[in-house]
């Protein structure tokens, strides 16, 4: 189910802002121990894990967070040269594969956490290797103690090969669409096709519906909190923002998950400025539509093979 017909119990909740208030802990630490970049890393590394400790056993909990780490490292290694990047992005959907094959619901972030780092981080590889690491490892411990745990949901070999292969090609032409056209903030798409572009066809459909949809309401919601509210209360909103995106991560409900980890994000990476605040929402959403749209794309190639692979030869 990806749409939750219920309120969140107050146990979600509680569960949920016990998360968040672990989260809080090391970003404020980079943010003002290190710089603001740090602090990112420890977030993203965050978020990277919520996904995977939902659907992954320990061991391949600390197998994630450890391939994030140098996934992202390497972003910031490769960031100023297209064909390196390139390379690295197909490189990191084989890796990729071997997650899927455990569980078709574990999000293929390792592409877009290097596409992402390569684009806000060039050059800072052991300090965003540590960052990320240290993300992973907050989100593996409080996991636990709240027992976030789905049942996995295992992939056939040969459909999470054609998973790597159509997002290893997917991630290739956003990178090259933004390179030639120079759009802003095309990481934001290469980050959408990784999280709706499932290896369940009917999975990808739902999920892309869902998170174009909550990603407009999350910017709506962005832009109107920093148009009428000062910047400490947009700094609140955000972290009520940030209890309700774990909760209904864990619920799940792809739709509010969406939107509450848009207007999150918007509020806290403007710092409440109005006009960036709106300038950050359109580009988000321009990319996260041009992610979906070859998300739909790929899953017509994935069913029309399939169709063929049932039928057998002519």
């Amino acid at each position: 189910m990806h749409i939750s017909r219920r309120l969140p119990p107050p146990g979600l909740l509680g569960r949920s802002a016990v998360l968040v208030l672990a989260a809080v802990v090391p970003v404020g630490a980079a943010w003002w121990l290190v710089e603001g970049t740090a602090a990112q890393a420890v977030y993203l590394g965050m978020v990277f894990m919520t996904v995977a400790v939902r659907r992954l056993p320990l061991a391949g909990q600390c197998w994630a967070g450890l391939s994030a780490g140098v996934v992202a490292a390497v972003g910031t290694l490769v960031g100023g040269s297209t064909p390196l990047l390139l390379v690295a992005v197909t490189v990191a959907c084989a890796l990729q594969w071997a997650f899927n094959r455990y569980s078709v619901g574990v999000a293929a972030l390792l592409p877009s956490n290097l596409v992402l780092y390569a684009a806000i981080a060039p050059g800072n590889a052991p300090r965003i290797a540590v960052a990320t690491w240290l993300g992973a490892a907050v989100t593996i411990g409080a996991a636990a103690l709240v027992r976030m745990r789905v049942p996995p949901e295992p992939c056939p070999d040969r459909d999470a090969a054609l998973h790597a292969a159509e997002l290893a090609v997917g991630c290739t032409a956003l990178i090259l669409l933004a390179d030639v056209l120079d759009l802003p903030r095309g990481n934001w798409a290469v980050l959408t096709l990784c999280l709706v572009f499932m290896p369940s066809t009917g999975e990808t459909r739902t999920r892309t519906t869902y998170r174009v949809l909550g990603t407009a309401v999350g910017a709506v919601v962005a832009v109107a909190a920093a148009a009428l509210a000062s910047p400490a209360v947009c700094l609140v909103l955000a972290a009520l923002c940030a209890v309700l995106t774990v909760t209904y991560a864990l619920l799940p409900d792809d739709l509010l998950y969406a939107a509450f980890l848009t207007a999150t994000v918007l509020l806290l990476f403007s710092s409440g400025r109005t006009g960036a605040t709106v300038e950050i929402a359109v580009q988000r959403v321009e990319m996260t539509a041009v992610g979906a749209a070859l998300a739909v794309a790929l899953t017509l190639v994935t069913v029309l093979w399939q169709r063929r692979r049932r039928r057998g030869p002519a």
